[in-house]
C-alpha cells in the first residue's frame, strides 16, 4: 500500500489551516483507505502565532512550520519509511525546505509523485508575491518539473500558470472546503432564520483585498440606508495589515460611523454565527481565486455581492455581481440584493465536490485535467455520486 505524505499548513485553529489540515484533508484521503495510507507529517509551530509580518500566514512562522515538516519527512526517508510510488502532497505549493526532500530522494534512487495546491504564487500582478517574481519564478518552474498534479481554485489561475510556463497538469478543483464538517460547527444552523440586515466583510485588510474600496463602499451605502451595519471582522486579536494607512483609515471610519462595526478575536464559530446571521457577505478583492468567503457565507446562507471582476463570473451569479471599481455600482448591487431572497447557491457544494475530486485523483494517478466548475456532472459520475 502506499503512502501520502500529508504536508499541512500550520494548524492555527483561528484560521482555516486548523480545519484545511486537520479535518477536511484527512477526510478527503479516508476513503481510500484500502489502497493509500495517510500520514500527516507534523511540523513545529507555535499554536498561538499571530501574524507579525506576512498576509495569510506569518512569514517566520510559515517558514518554520514547513521546514520542521521537511526535516520530519527526511528522518522517515532515513528510516526507509519511504518507497518507490509514495506520494507527496502538499497544502501549498510555496513550501521553503521541498528542495531538500527532492535531492535526497533523487539520491536514495527512489520515484515519489508530488501533487500540490496552488493557492496564488507571483503569477498574478495583484498578489503580495508578484515583486518576488524575479527570484520566485525560478523555484516555482522548478517544482512544476517534478509535479505530478497540481491543483487550483480556478480556470483564470490555471491560465496564467499556463502562459508563465507551467507544464504539469492542472486540476482547477475550486477550494478544499468540506461543506458537511464545516456546518457541523454550528448545529443549531437553520436556514430558514429571519437574517438581520447586516453586510459583512471577512477578506483581509491587505492590498490584494482592495480595504480602502470596500470602506468607500460601506460610507455611502451606510449614509444611503441608515437602518444597516457593516461589520468587518477577523480571527485575529487585532486588525493587521501590510497596507500602510488602512488600519488608520478603519478605525477612523468606525469611531465617526458607529453602525461600522470592527469585529476582531472571533472563534470559528463566532464567525460562522456571524455569516448565518448576516444578510450580505461583500468582497471587493483583486486577487482571489475563488475565496473562502464566498464558500463559507453560502455555506451559511449568507448571501454574496461580489465584483465582476477576474475569477469570480466563473461561479457568481451576474445578478450578484457589481461593476468592478465602481462604488456606485456596488452600493446598487447591494441594495438590490438586501432586498432580496437568497437563492439556492450551489457553489460550496461544488467547491466539497473539488475537494472530493482532489482525493479520488491522488488516487487513482488520474492525469487527465478535470475542471470543477465545467465538469460537475462528469466529477460526479466519477465519484459515483447521486443528485442532491
Amino acid at each position: 500500500m502506499k503512502k501520502v505524505f500529508y504536508f499541512g499548513l500550520e494548524p492555527l485553529k483561528a484560521r482555516y489551516t486548523y480545519q484545511l489540515s486537520k479535518e477536511w484533508m484527512p477526510a478527503t484521503f479516508a476513503p481510500y483507505s484500502d489502497k493509500l495510507e495517510f500520514v500527516d507529517v507534523e511540523g513545529e509551530f507555535d499554536p498561538d502565532q499571530q501574524i507579525k509580518v506576512g498576509a495569510v500566514l506569518d512569514a517566520v512562522g510559515r517558514g518554520k512550520f514547513a521546514m520542521s515538516q521537511c526535516s520530519s519527512f527526511l528522518d522517515m526517508l532515513n528510516n526507509d519509511q519511504v518507497n518507490n510510488g509514495d506520494v507527496i502532497f502538499l497544502q501549498d505549493y510555496w513550501h521553503p525546505g521541498i528542495e531538500a526532500i527532492l535531492y535526497a530522494v533523487d539520491l536514495y534512487g527512489i520515484e515519489i509523485e508530488i501533487y500540490a495546491m496552488l493557492h496564488a504564487q507571483s503569477v498574478d500582478e495583484y498578489d503580495f508575491t508578484y515583486p518576488m517574481r524575479e527570484w520566485m519564478r525560478g523555484f516555482e518552474l522548478g517544482l512544476d518539473k517534478r509535479m505530478t498534479g497540481i491543483f487550483v481554485g480556478s480556470t483564470i489561475h490555471k491560465d496564467q500558470l499556463r502562459q508563465a510556463g507551467f507544464e504539469a497538469p492542472i486540476h482547477v478543483v475550486s477550494l478544499p472546503l468540506h461543506l458537511e464538517l464545516t456546518r457541523a460547527k454550528l448545529p443549531d444552523y437553520n436556514i430558514n432564520k429571519r437574517k438581520k440586515n447586516v453586510v459583512v466583510y471577512s477578506s483581509r485588510l491587505d492590498k490584494e483585498k482592495n480595504p480602502f474600496f470596500m470602506m468607500a463602499v460601506a460610507e455611502k451605502y451606510l449614509e444611503e440606508f441608515p437602518a444597516l451595519e457593516w461589520h468587518v471582522t477577523t480571527s485575529g486579536k487585532e486588525f493587521k495589515s501590510m497596507l500602510p494607512g488602512v488600519l488608520d483609515a478603519l478605525n477612523e471610519l468606525s469611531e465617526r460611523n458607529p453602525r461600522f462595526k470592527l469585529l476582531n478575536n472571533l472563534t470559528k464559530e463566532e464567525y460562522y454565527r456571524e455569516l448565518a446571521e448576516a444578510k450580505i457577505q461583500f468582497n471587493c478583492s483583486l486577487q482571489d481565486y475563488v475565496s473562502w468567503t464566498v464558500l463559507e457565507s453560502t455555506a451559511f446562507g449568507c448571501d454574496i455581492v461580489f465584483p465582476n471582476f477576474r475569477s469570480f463570473p466563473e461561479f457568481i451569479p451576474p445578478d450578484r455581481l457589481y461593476t468592478a471599481f465602481n462604488v456606485k455600482s456596488a452600493v446598487i448591487r447591494l441594495h438590490e440584493v438586501m432586498q432580496q431572497q437568497q437563492p439556492n447557491y450551489n457553489i460550496a457544494y461544488l467547491a466539497d465536490l473539488g475537494r472530493q475530486m482532489e482525493g479520488y485523483i491522488v488516487a487513482n494517478g488520474i492525469k487527465q485535467e478535470i475542471n470543477i466548475w465545467h465538469e460537475a456532472e462528469y466529477c460526479k459520475h466519477l465519484l459515483n455520486k447521486k443528485e442532491e
